[in-house]
């Protein structure tokens, strides 16, 4: 049976405003999505495949990469899809110092199915990965645990190799670690924790400077003033073996270091 012109109308009308609909929501969210694609395939080799706007792991699961929705501030953080994590582009150390505008928090946004299909979706998944670190071990010798997956582990050691080699006003941000894996949410909110993966670590309790402490409580949505001690000669250190840092983001934690070389990775095109 061959369809009469009149009735393909309808059909074709609908296709375009579905067509139209998700080229806008590409076009709008300012992501670039062969440079995301290709970071995030680079980042985390052999775990996935990404075709169209699906991501599917090894195991036959799949997500969606954009869903196409259009999100505020909050939405991004609250229920971000895997292409919302490349909403914003981080700054890397060689940008200088910089003061990061209102709500801009790259690495922040966080697909949390995303990280629990890479590292364990429980303290005991993760747990079965998780090394011991000497960090500084002529200094300060202290351990510290993370997560083997993608070498992080090894990574840290390198990270405090170098430190630990720098001179004394240097080396000494090192000496009183915060931590690394930790199962827990993030403080006041049900979000996990890149802590809770084995991903992240917390170089200084001492030098660190923290959104929350440093907001005006009688005026909530007041700007938040920028605070920093960490010398960027070390977040240069943490970029090399992919680690982001936390004061990059408008809601800033300086001490904290995370594994994201997705985002160390892309770059927008022009």
């Amino acid at each position: 049976m061959i369809d009469h012109p009149g009735h393909l109308l309808p059909r074709l009308l609908i296709v375009l405003a579905v067509c139209s609909a998700a080229c806008v929501a590409h076009a709008g969210d300012g992501v670039d999505q062969p440079a995301a694609k290709a970071a995030l395939l680079k980042a985390y080799p052999g775990r996935f495949t990404i075709s169209g706007n699906i991501l599917t792991w090894t195991d036959g699961t799949t997500m969606v990469w954009d869903d196409g929705k259009t999100r505020d501030a909050e939405a991004l953080l609250e229920t971000p899809d895997i292409e919302d994590m490349f909403h914003f582009v981080y700054p890397p150390a060689s940008a200088g110092d910089l003061v990061p505008a209102e709500d801009f928090d790259p690495g922040r946004i966080r697909n949390e199915a995303f990280f629990e299909k890479l590292y364990g979706a429980s303290a005991g998944e993760v747990g079965k990965h998780i090394a011991n670190v000497k960090w500084l071990p002529k200094l300060g010798k202290k351990t510290v645990q993370v997560t083997k997956v993608f070498g992080i582990d090894d990574r840290l050691r390198k990270v405090s190799d170098a430190l630990e080699a720098m001179p004394a006003q240097l080396s000494r941000y090192g000496l009183k670690p915060g931590g690394g894996f930790v199962w827990r949410p993030i403080a006041g909110t049900h979000r996990l924790s890149v802590h809770s993966f084995g991903a992240a670590f917390d170089i200084n309790v001492g030098f660190s400077d923290y959104w929350y402490n440093n907001r005006d409580n009688s005026h909530p949505n007041a700007h938040i003033p920028f605070k920093n001690r960490i010398p960027l000669q070390i977040v240069e250190l943490f970029e090399k073996n992919g680690f982001i840092w936390g004061g990059r983001w408008y809601h800033y934690d300086t001490m904290h270091f995370e594994y994201r070389p997705e985002l160390l990775l892309y770059k927008k095109s022009g």
